[in-house]
């Protein structure tokens, strides 16, 4: 900036210092509250000397990026990073978030003022750095930088290298979690555990294995993002969440990185997580499998211009390597026609259905009986087909309780045609079996209820 545009930016940020009124529509405003902080600490330090505001990346002051990259790191453009120091803002309270990768905890996501100093061409310059939540009930982060006019170039570097760094996921045998209490968790659910048509397990599984086998290069031939997008269909209770933790543990053992977004934490579900998790996704070295439930939550009416450019692959990961979308959906109607029914968009809908014969039944009630089942429970079979996996474990588990309650040390068919009747009319009643669970598969090891 030259003299005046400073003099200008510092009038219209500034405001009048007379009157509130003029200035208290742009306090409100945090962006503008870190820029003015910034311009005045340039020229403070500074004087006169040419600068800019931009945008910046919250991964910056990222703890765990910072100390990938490292004093001394060199960057594109010919740029050598030379590390940083904290300043005061008064406008804002340093704060940092922390994970628990491996049941340790390490620091991560990190807001407050930082003076970064470069190298470009054998010239030393410095860039004026701060970021802040929005507001105290949204964890967002704003973040701004004041640097020499002459130096984007090398602040784009910088920045780059940042993201790369906080977003960079090891090969590891856990499943990465977004937007979760914990950083990462280790998935149980074996696929021989899952209890769905085996045809429409072996289709999940061949569609799989094939894209990453040979379809990556095919979508590459073709111009095109290689990025699959399959959604799971159905009701409540009929497998999808045992469905996706069994398909991320075969992902791992094919040295696949496992990507998973929750709304388990404090900000719930919201398209910024999706977001997050896609960008993730694009600077991944490694073949991703990016595990949405319950997609329909994440997607108000506010976000779905956001999430129609990510499927059209406006804003589609690219990862070279590959990757797949894997979301299931309790509701398909929620989810607008234009998402589920124009080809490209989602690649393939798969329907995880009811419980279809006497074979399937058996085999869930078998598991849910555990030690006590009995040959003669066979006869309840028919009144489970058309039900939910959820609705089997619950006859179960009742029947189990019945019995134990009954001082029994076997379950009988009486007490176990009990539960069902019970039940039955539980879900007649419009009662809802299904227990308000922790978004995430994550959170119930061997869950079988959606």
């Amino acid at each position: 900036m030259a003299k005046s545009e400073l003099s200008d930016l510092r009038r219209i940020l500034g405001g009048s210092r007379s009157s509130d009124r003029e200035t208290g529509a742009l306090r409100k405003l945090r962006y503008e509250v870190l820029v003015r902080w910034a311009v005045e600490y340039w020229q403070q330090h500074f004087g006169e000397a040419p600068c800019m505001a931009l945008w910046a990346t919250e991964n910056c002051s990222n703890h765990r990026a910072l100390k990938r990259l490292g004093e001394g790191r060199r960057l594109r453009a010919k740029t050598r990073y030379l590390g940083y120091q904290r300043v005061e803002c008064p406008h804002v309270v340093p704060i940092s978030d922390y994970r628990l990768p491996n049941r340790r905890p390490v620091l991560d996501e990190s807001v407050g003022a930082f003076r970064f100093r470069f190298e470009q061409n054998g010239e030393p310059f410095e860039a004026i750095y701060v970021s802040s939540y929005y507001e105290d009930d949204d964890k967002g982060i704003v973040a701004v930088v004041v640097l020499p006019t002459d130096r984007l170039e090398a602040w784009a570097a910088f920045e780059q290298a940042c993201s790369n760094a906080a977003r960079h996921l090891e090969r590891s045998q856990n499943v990465y979690i977004i937007g979760g209490a914990h950083e990462s968790f280790k998935p149980t659910v074996d696929w021989k555990d899952v209890i769905l048509p085996e045809s429409l397990k072996n289709d999940l599984r061949a569609d799989m294995e094939a894209f990453f086998s040979e379809g990556v290069n095919i979508y590459k031939q073709l111009g095109l993002a290689p990025f699959r997008k399959l959604l799971l269909v159905g009701p409540p209770g009929t497998g999808k969440t045992t469905l996706c933790a069994a398909v991320a543990k075969l992902a791992l053992a094919q040295r696949r990185v496992v990507v998973y977004v929750s709304g388990a934490d404090d900000d719930g579900a919201s398209f910024r997580k999706v977001h997050h998790a896609l960008n993730v996704v694009a600077e991944a070295q490694h073949p991703v499998l990016l595990i949405v439930e319950e997609i329909d939550v994440y997607l108000r009416k506010d976000d779905k211009a956001q999430i129609l450019n990510v499927l059209d692959g406006l804003e589609s990961p690219n990862n070279p390597r590959g990757a797949m979308l894997l979301a299931t959906t309790n509701y398909p109607e929620v989810i607008d026609e234009r998402i589920a029914k124009r080809p490209g968009r989602v690649d393939r809908i798969i329907h995880v259905p009811l419980i279809q014969d006497m074979a399937q039944a058996e085999q869930m009630l078998i598991r849910y009986m555990g030690h006590q089942w009995q040959d003669d429970h066979r006869a309840v079979l028919p009144q489970l087909v058309g039900q939910t996996g959820a609705f089997v474990r619950e006859v179960a588990l009742y029947a189990r309780m019945l019995a134990a309650h009954n001082r029994e040390t076997a379950v009988s068919l009486e007490v176990l045609r009990q539960s069902v009747s019970s039940l039955s009319s539980q879900l007649a009643t419009g009662a809802d079996l299904q227990p308000r669970r922790s978004m995430g598969f994550g959170a119930r090891r061997n869950n079988f209820e959606s």
